[in-house]
């Protein structure tokens, strides 16, 4: 009976000894497994993590290089060789696009403008730029910088310090503003003759209205000034140069050739309409009353000449020495010249002699008058 127990004993004992090991074991197995997911999660977010520090570095990069390339473009330095090089080629709305035309007050606005621009650079000086280099730059201020360069202009060279300042209206990508050269002006004095045409500056006309006439501002440059043809006068056209300075110049009035030869015409009809009974008159024959005495003339550097009969004529051409003074008075002027006559004798003896005369001339709409008028071509000896 004993030993039934005694196994039972054993069974039992047996049975706790095998229980022991298996949840032992049990343990262990759930465990690992949390440990192994644990470090592959920290790989993957150090992965991330590294990532997205290398993104932002190369971004950080990226924006660095672009901060700088956009910095470089929208500069004070940029827009003046960008001025430069566009005015180098001929291209007007390129200047306009990097400079402002400086102007004094009471300057007119049409030799300020794109129309003025493209007209300088019509004139081959204008052009003619090349070898354009910074030299320095020096900061006045947040929005304005002094920049001075060197280049060779029209075959010159020249060294010129510039302002260039920022145009807050313009604006890129959110942070660079436009930077615009201050172009300066020169200021051309002229000195006119009366009762001058209009003047042009590279074929704009200087309005009338301008603060002063005789003192025309344009921008710096190259120009051409000409003064437009009247009744009175040529069309006169001379080049300056403006670059570095303020030209002067003087516009003579140089009197049209067909002017002259209205006022010749003019006096030469005085001749044919000369009234013989009152005037010694061109072109008609004299001759001695038949009274039975002898009959003389005394004439500048030949003494007494006796004559039966005599008449003289006059030079047709006028216009060679002739003179026109221009009255201060719209439409008026006073004429003059030399002129040549020949007196013959009873038909063979000739006698040469040399005058003058002069005529107060007026013209309206193109036609010619005078007021008054007076001639004596048998003066002097010739």
């Amino acid at each position: 009976m004993a030993e039934p127990n005694s196994l039972r004993y054993r069974a039992s004992d047996q049975m706790e000894t095998v229980a022991t090991p298996v949840e032992a074991k049990s343990a262990p197995t759930d465990a690992a497994p949390q440990a192994a997911k644990g470090s592959r999660g920290g790989r993957r977010l150090l992965a991330a993590a590294l990532l997205v520090a290398l993104l932002m570095a190369v971004a950080g990069g990226a924006f660095a290089f672009a901060n700088a390339s956009l910095s470089s473009r929208y500069s004070p330095g940029r827009a003046l060789l960008d001025y430069f090089a566009a005015q180098k080629r001929g291209d007007a709305a390129g200047m306009m696009a990097n400079a402002t035309f400086l102007r004094p007050a009471g300057s007119s606005d049409d030799l300020f403008q794109r129309a003025a621009v493209a007209a300088m650079l019509q004139i081959p000086q204008n052009s003619d730029v090349s070898d354009v280099r910074i030299l320095s730059s020096t900061s006045v201020d947040s929005s304005a910088t002094n920049v001075r360069v060197s280049m060779t202009w029209a075959g010159a060279s020249r060294v010129a310090v510039y302002s260039v300042r920022k145009d807050l209206r313009e604006t890129h990508y959110l942070l660079y503003n436009t930077w615009r050269v201050e172009v300066p002006y020169a200021t051309i004095a002229i000195s006119l003759p009366n009762q001058a045409g209009l003047v042009t500056v590279d074929g704009i006309f200087v309005p009338t209205s301008s603060s002063s006439p005789n003192s025309i501002p344009a921008i710096a440059g190259f120009h051409t000034v000409a003064m437009i043809a009247t009744s009175f006068y040529e069309r006169e056209a001379k080049s300056v140069d403006g670059v570095d300075a303020n030209p002067t110049l003087t516009f003579v009035g140089s009197v049209r050739s067909d002017a002259k030869a209205a006022i010749a015409a003019m006096v030469s009809a005085w001749f044919v309409a000369c009234d013989a009974a009152k005037y010694w008159c061109p072109n008609h024959t004299y001759t001695a009353p038949n009274d039975g005495y002898r009959w003389y003339l005394t004439l500048p550097g030949y003494g007494k000449v006796y004559y039966t009969a005599y008449a003289y004529t006059i030079d047709p051409d006028l216009t060679s020495s002739m003179k026109i003074v221009v009255s201060e008075h719209l439409g008026q002027a006073k004429a003059s010249g030399t002129c040549a006559a020949t007196l013959t004798v009873d038909g063979s003896q000739t006698y040469a002699f040399t005058g003058t005369w002069s005529a107060d001339v007026t013209v309206t709409g193109g036609r010619w008058g005078n007021t008054a008028g007076a001639w004596n071509c048998t003066q002097a000896r010739a």
